[in-house]
């Protein structure tokens, strides 16, 4: 049951991590036009091409923890 359970969460983990980085790609070669803001508001903010950056970022660590664990689980099997 345990199996079950940690192999559930990894997939889903490896299926949104590689999916939400396929979308950070093409955010990365998106076209952007900049918004009008306050200085204070661009002083503030990041670009948006870091954004981006940590967006892919996280979208990696999510697919590779998933990958990670899927691998690192043996299947079970009946003694």
């Amino acid at each position: 049951m345990m199996w079950l359970i940690s192999t559930w969460i990894a997939g889903t983990a490896a299926i949104l991590g590689s999916l939400m980085v396929l979308g950070s790609l093409i955010l990365l070669v998106a076209p952007t036009q900049p918004r009008l803001r306050t200085p204070q508001q661009a002083a503030n903010s990041d670009t948006p091409w870091s954004q981006r950056l940590k967006l892919l970022g996280v979208s990696l660590v999510m697919a590779l923890a998933g990958l990670g664990i899927l691998l690192a689980v043996p299947f079970p099997t009946a003694q």
